[in-house]
Protein backbone atom coordinates (compact mmCIF):
# COMPACT_ATOMS: atom_id res chain seq x y z
CA UNK A 1 0.00 0.00 0.00
CA UNK A 2 1.58 3.68 -1.23
CA UNK A 3 2.27 6.35 1.43
CA UNK A 4 -0.49 8.33 -0.61
CA UNK A 5 -3.09 5.09 0.46
CA UNK A 6 -2.08 4.96 3.72
CA UNK A 7 -2.68 8.53 4.96
CA UNK A 8 -6.30 8.31 3.82
CA UNK A 9 -6.85 5.63 6.41
CA UNK A 10 -5.92 7.57 9.14
CA UNK A 11 -6.54 11.04 10.94
CA UNK A 12 -6.68 13.82 7.79
CA UNK A 13 -4.50 15.86 10.25
CA UNK A 14 -2.09 13.38 11.20
CA UNK A 15 -2.04 12.37 7.05
CA UNK A 16 -1.31 15.75 6.23
CA UNK A 17 1.47 16.42 8.64
CA UNK A 18 2.82 13.06 7.33
CA UNK A 19 2.52 14.66 3.82
CA UNK A 20 4.26 17.66 4.86
CA UNK A 21 6.86 16.16 6.55
CA UNK A 22 7.04 13.40 3.30
CA UNK A 23 7.40 16.83 0.75
CA UNK A 24 9.91 18.55 3.00
CA UNK A 25 12.54 15.59 2.74
CA UNK A 26 12.38 15.74 -1.00
CA UNK A 27 13.03 19.29 -0.93
CA UNK A 28 15.83 18.90 1.54
CA UNK A 29 17.23 15.76 -0.88
CA UNK A 30 17.21 17.59 -4.05
CA UNK A 31 18.97 20.83 -1.95
CA UNK A 32 21.28 18.33 -1.03
CA UNK A 33 22.14 17.03 -4.76
CA UNK A 34 22.25 20.37 -5.88
CA UNK A 35 24.65 21.46 -3.48
CA UNK A 36 26.64 18.13 -3.56
CA UNK A 37 30.65 18.68 -3.21
CA UNK A 38 32.38 19.55 -5.47
CA UNK A 39 36.21 17.61 -5.62
CA UNK A 40 35.11 14.56 -7.81
CA UNK A 41 36.97 16.00 -11.04
CA UNK A 42 40.45 15.85 -11.49
CA UNK A 43 42.34 18.78 -13.01
CA UNK A 44 42.82 17.42 -16.58
CA UNK A 45 45.64 18.84 -18.32
CA UNK A 46 44.36 18.87 -21.89
CA UNK A 47 40.73 18.28 -22.91
CA UNK A 48 39.92 18.27 -27.23
CA UNK A 49 36.65 18.82 -28.16
CA UNK A 50 35.54 16.89 -30.36
CA UNK A 51 33.47 17.88 -33.60
CA UNK A 52 33.15 16.12 -36.81
CA UNK A 53 32.89 19.28 -39.16
CA UNK A 54 36.17 20.41 -38.16
CA UNK A 55 37.95 16.85 -38.27
CA UNK A 56 39.35 18.19 -41.55
CA UNK A 57 42.15 14.92 -42.33
CA UNK A 58 40.66 12.26 -40.82
CA UNK A 59 37.23 10.85 -39.04
CA UNK A 60 35.98 12.31 -36.01
CA UNK A 61 36.71 8.96 -33.72
CA UNK A 62 40.09 8.82 -35.23
CA UNK A 63 40.99 12.17 -34.18
CA UNK A 64 39.50 10.94 -30.54
CA UNK A 65 42.27 8.29 -30.99
CA UNK A 66 44.81 10.42 -31.95
CA UNK A 67 44.49 12.83 -29.54
CA UNK A 68 44.56 10.06 -26.17
CA UNK A 69 47.60 8.83 -27.86
CA UNK A 70 49.59 12.04 -27.86
CA UNK A 71 48.09 12.81 -24.16
CA UNK A 72 45.08 14.27 -23.76
CA UNK A 73 43.23 12.81 -20.78
CA UNK A 74 39.59 14.42 -21.46
CA UNK A 75 37.41 14.10 -24.42
CA UNK A 76 34.18 16.29 -25.05
CA UNK A 77 32.18 15.25 -27.46
CA UNK A 78 30.76 18.56 -29.50
CA UNK A 79 27.79 18.06 -32.01
CA UNK A 80 25.01 20.61 -31.64
CA UNK A 81 23.40 19.72 -34.99
CA UNK A 82 22.86 15.57 -34.51
CA UNK A 83 19.93 13.70 -33.96
CA UNK A 84 19.45 12.21 -30.25
CA UNK A 85 19.55 9.06 -31.95
CA UNK A 86 22.95 9.35 -33.83
CA UNK A 87 24.72 11.36 -30.88
CA UNK A 88 23.87 8.57 -28.50
CA UNK A 89 25.51 6.11 -30.91
CA UNK A 90 29.01 8.50 -31.00
CA UNK A 91 28.77 9.15 -27.68
CA UNK A 92 28.83 5.16 -26.85
CA UNK A 93 31.47 4.63 -29.35
CA UNK A 94 33.78 7.67 -28.20
CA UNK A 95 33.41 6.46 -24.44
CA UNK A 96 34.38 2.77 -26.02
CA UNK A 97 37.46 3.85 -27.83
CA UNK A 98 38.61 6.11 -24.65
CA UNK A 99 38.34 3.06 -22.29
CA UNK A 100 40.50 1.17 -25.03
CA UNK A 101 43.19 3.43 -25.71
CA UNK A 102 43.58 5.21 -22.28
CA UNK A 103 41.21 3.86 -19.64
CA UNK A 104 41.81 6.66 -17.18
CA UNK A 105 40.91 9.28 -19.91
CA UNK A 106 37.29 11.21 -19.06
CA UNK A 107 34.23 11.78 -21.58
CA UNK A 108 32.43 14.51 -21.42
CA UNK A 109 29.03 15.43 -23.41
CA UNK A 110 28.46 18.93 -24.24
CA UNK A 111 24.69 20.31 -23.26
CA UNK A 112 22.74 16.76 -23.39
CA UNK A 113 22.47 15.04 -19.54
CA UNK A 114 20.47 12.65 -21.30
CA UNK A 115 23.41 11.17 -23.47
CA UNK A 116 25.76 11.70 -20.61
CA UNK A 117 23.69 9.22 -18.76
CA UNK A 118 22.83 6.35 -21.76
CA UNK A 119 26.46 6.77 -22.74
CA UNK A 120 27.99 5.98 -19.91
CA UNK A 121 30.37 9.41 -20.46
CA UNK A 122 31.80 10.78 -16.99
CA UNK A 123 30.26 13.97 -17.19
CA UNK A 124 28.33 16.73 -19.02
CA UNK A 125 29.34 20.26 -20.03
CA UNK A 126 26.58 23.48 -19.81
CA UNK A 127 26.50 27.11 -21.34
CA UNK A 128 25.28 29.41 -19.28
CA UNK A 129 22.06 29.10 -21.24
CA UNK A 130 22.21 25.46 -21.20
CA UNK A 131 20.22 23.46 -18.47
CA UNK A 132 21.19 24.90 -14.89
CA UNK A 133 23.55 22.93 -13.19
CA UNK A 134 20.99 22.36 -10.16
CA UNK A 135 18.69 20.63 -12.00
CA UNK A 136 21.63 18.61 -14.34
CA UNK A 137 22.38 17.42 -10.90
CA UNK A 138 18.60 16.33 -9.95
CA UNK A 139 18.86 14.35 -12.92
CA UNK A 140 21.88 12.99 -12.76
CA UNK A 141 22.89 12.62 -8.68
CA UNK A 142 26.28 11.80 -8.18
CA UNK A 143 26.50 9.60 -11.67
CA UNK A 144 27.84 12.12 -13.90
CA UNK A 145 30.81 14.78 -13.66
CA UNK A 146 29.03 18.94 -14.48
CA UNK A 147 31.26 21.49 -15.74
CA UNK A 148 29.81 25.43 -16.59
CA UNK A 149 31.21 27.96 -18.94
CA UNK A 150 32.10 30.80 -17.40
CA UNK A 151 33.26 34.13 -18.67
CA UNK A 152 33.51 36.16 -15.43
CA UNK A 153 34.64 36.37 -11.99
CA UNK A 154 30.72 36.38 -11.30
CA UNK A 155 30.04 32.97 -12.80
CA UNK A 156 33.11 31.42 -12.06
CA UNK A 157 31.64 32.20 -7.78
CA UNK A 158 28.42 31.17 -8.67
CA UNK A 159 29.26 27.87 -9.76
CA UNK A 160 30.30 26.67 -6.99
CA UNK A 161 27.15 27.49 -5.17
CA UNK A 162 25.41 25.93 -8.38
CA UNK A 163 27.70 22.54 -7.43
CA UNK A 164 29.60 21.91 -10.76
CA UNK A 165 32.28 20.25 -10.66
CA UNK A 166 34.90 22.18 -12.78
CA UNK A 167 34.80 25.64 -14.96
CA UNK A 168 35.70 26.07 -18.68
CA UNK A 169 37.35 30.04 -18.11
CA UNK A 170 37.32 31.57 -21.04
CA UNK A 171 37.30 32.40 -23.98
CA UNK A 172 41.01 33.28 -23.83
CA UNK A 173 41.59 34.22 -27.48
CA UNK A 174 39.52 35.13 -30.60
CA UNK A 175 38.49 31.99 -32.17
CA UNK A 176 36.45 30.88 -35.29
CA UNK A 177 35.07 27.86 -33.63
CA UNK A 178 32.40 29.65 -31.40
CA UNK A 179 31.20 33.07 -31.76
CA UNK A 180 31.91 35.49 -28.50
CA UNK A 181 31.12 38.49 -28.54
CA UNK A 182 33.65 39.32 -25.91
CA UNK A 183 36.74 37.92 -25.34
CA UNK A 184 37.57 37.28 -21.51
CA UNK A 185 41.69 37.07 -22.16
CA UNK A 186 44.20 35.42 -20.33
CA UNK A 187 43.30 38.54 -17.83
CA UNK A 188 40.54 36.27 -16.86
CA UNK A 189 42.78 33.75 -15.90
CA UNK A 190 44.68 35.38 -13.40
CA UNK A 191 41.92 36.40 -11.91
CA UNK A 192 40.63 33.09 -11.71
CA UNK A 193 43.29 31.88 -10.06
CA UNK A 194 42.59 34.57 -7.24
CA UNK A 195 39.16 33.41 -6.62
CA UNK A 196 39.44 30.70 -3.76
CA UNK A 197 37.01 28.21 -5.17
CA UNK A 198 39.27 25.17 -5.14
CA UNK A 199 37.67 23.94 -8.22
CA UNK A 200 39.51 22.57 -11.26
CA UNK A 201 39.27 24.45 -14.61
CA UNK A 202 39.92 24.41 -18.25
CA UNK A 203 40.94 26.89 -20.12
CA UNK A 204 39.38 27.35 -23.40
CA UNK A 205 38.94 29.89 -26.64
CA UNK A 206 41.47 29.72 -29.66
CA UNK A 207 44.43 28.09 -28.05
CA UNK A 208 46.98 26.39 -29.71
CA UNK A 209 50.99 25.81 -29.20
CA UNK A 210 51.51 29.26 -30.29
CA UNK A 211 49.73 31.54 -27.55
CA UNK A 212 49.62 29.20 -25.06
CA UNK A 213 52.99 30.85 -23.53
CA UNK A 214 50.78 33.37 -22.33
CA UNK A 215 48.49 31.32 -20.13
CA UNK A 216 50.34 32.12 -17.35
CA UNK A 217 50.60 29.23 -14.58
CA UNK A 218 47.48 27.44 -16.96
CA UNK A 219 46.82 23.89 -15.09
CA UNK A 220 44.83 22.61 -17.81
CA UNK A 221 42.93 23.23 -21.16
CA UNK A 222 40.58 22.69 -23.93
CA UNK A 223 41.26 22.83 -27.47
CA UNK A 224 39.28 22.11 -30.16
CA UNK A 225 40.46 23.04 -34.04
CA UNK A 226 44.05 23.29 -33.52
CA UNK A 227 43.81 19.43 -32.76
CA UNK A 228 40.69 18.68 -35.17
CA UNK A 229 42.00 20.07 -38.39
CA UNK A 230 45.89 18.79 -37.92
CA UNK A 231 46.98 16.34 -40.35
CA UNK A 232 48.40 14.96 -37.23
CA UNK A 233 46.60 15.33 -33.86
CA UNK A 234 48.36 13.32 -31.54
CA UNK A 235 51.69 15.59 -32.54
CA UNK A 236 49.95 18.66 -31.74
CA UNK A 237 48.68 16.78 -28.51
CA UNK A 238 52.01 16.13 -27.25
CA UNK A 239 53.34 19.57 -28.14
CA UNK A 240 50.31 21.47 -26.05
CA UNK A 241 50.91 18.95 -23.10
CA UNK A 242 54.92 20.04 -23.42
CA UNK A 243 54.25 23.81 -22.93
CA UNK A 244 52.04 23.40 -19.83
CA UNK A 245 53.83 24.24 -16.96
CA UNK A 246 54.53 21.26 -15.01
Amino acid sequence: RSLEEACKCIDPVVAAGIEQIRYQGYALEQQLLAAMPSTRAPQWRLCVLITQALCTHTSWLDVATRALEGGADCLQLREKELDGGELVSRAKALVERASRVNPAAAVIINDRVDIALLSGAHGVHLGQTDLSPRDARRLAGARLLIGLSTSSIEQAALARVQGVDYCGVGPMFPTTTKHKPVIAGPDYLAAYHALDTHLPYLAIGGISPTNLGQLKDCQGIAVSSCVCSSPDPAAVCRELRRLLPS
